[in-house]
C-alpha cells in the first residue's frame, strides 16, 4: 500500500535563521529535491523534524507556514518563538543543516468565499494568519480583512512593521495592533487588551463576517466571549487554531 504523501518526511536544508524579535525567529528552508515542496493552503502547518548528528530522529514539532502558497515555489518559512528545548535547538541551526518536513496538515485555512474576515492574533499565533493575509495580497482580489494583533511590547511583536506598512498600501486591510504593557512614546495603536468597546470602535462586528483566531488559550477564550457578547454565532462563524 502506498504511503500518503503528506506523511512522508522530506529532507530540507536550512537557508537562514532570521530573528524577528529577541525571542522569535523565522526559519527559512528549501527542499533538497524541488519536487518535495508541499502543496498547502494558507494557514496550514507542517511537522518540523530535527535530527541527531548521526541522522537519526531527535524530535518533531508542529509549526504553521508563515508565507503564502504563492510565495513558496522554492522555499518555506515558519515563525517560531523560543519556548523549550526544541525551539532553542532549532534556533541554532546553520545554513545547509538538514531537517525533515512532513505535511501539510490542518483545517484552519483561508475561507474561499469573499465574505469579510476579522482576525485575532496573540503573539506568534499571527503566523497562520500572516499566510492568509499574504495570500490575499498576492491574489490581487480585494476583500475586507481586519487584523487585531495583541502583544505585550512593540519590540516583542513579530512582523509588526510588515503589517503596519501593508495597512498603508492595501485599502482592503485594516490593522489594529494592541500592546498590553508599556508602549513607545510614538505608539499610535491600541494600548490595552481587546474589549467590546474596541471591537465596536473599529466596526469589527458584522453578521456576514467570518472570524479567525490563533494564540494562547486565555487569549482565544477572551475573544470567543467578546464575540458571543456581541451576538456572533461562534459555532458557525468562528474558526480557531491553538498555539502554545
Amino acid at each position: 500500500m502506498a504511503i500518503n504523501p503528506v506523511l512522508v518526511v522530506r529532507r530540507f536544508r536550512i537557508q537562514e535563521v532570521k530573528w524577528e524579535t529577541a525571542e522569535t525567529y523565522t526559519l527559512v528552508l528549501a527542499p533538497e529535491d524541488q519536487t518535495d515542496m508541499p502543496v498547502f493552503k494558507p494557514g496550514q502547518w507542517v511537522y518540523l523534524h530535527l535530527f541527531n548528528p548521526d541522522g537519526t530522529p531527535w524530535a518533531k514539532a508542529a509549526y504553521s507556514i508563515s508565507l503564502a502558497p504563492e510565495e513558496c515555489s522554492k522555499r518555506l518559512e515558519m515563525g517560531i518563538k523560543l519556548h523549550g528545548d526544541f525551539t532553542k535547538r532549532a534556533s541554532k541551526l546553520m545554513p545547509d543543516d538538514v531537517v525533515g518536513v512532513q505535511g501539510p496538515f490542518g483545517v484552519f485555512v483561508l475561507p474561499q468565499n469573499e465574505v469579510p474576515l476579522v482576525m485575532f492574533a496573540g503573539g506568534i499565533g499571527v503566523t497562520p494568519l500572516r499566510s492568509m493575509i499574504r495570500s490575499i495580497q498576492k491574489s490581487g482580489v480585494s476583500r475586507s480583512v481586519t487584523l487585531f494583533y495583541s502583544n505585550k511590547y512593540a519590540e516583542e511583536s513579530p512582523y509588526l512593521e510588515e503589517f503596519l506598512a501593508m495597512s498603508k498600501t492595501e485599502p482592503w486591510f485594516r490593522f489594529v495592533p494592541m500592546l498590553t504593557q508599556q508602549a513607545p512614546s510614538d505608539w499610535s495603536g491600541e494600548h490595552s487588551r481587546l474589549d467590546g468597546e474596541m471591537l465596536a470602535r473599529h466596526s469589527a462586528i458584522g453578521a456576514d463576517s467570518i472570524y479567525l483566531m490563533c494564540g494562547p488559550r486565555p487569549f482565544m477564550e477572551s475573544v470567543r466571549g467578546l464575540l458571543q457578547a456581541a451576538g456572533i454565532d461562534t459555532k458557525k462563524q468562528l474558526k480557531e487554531e491553538l498555539f502554545g
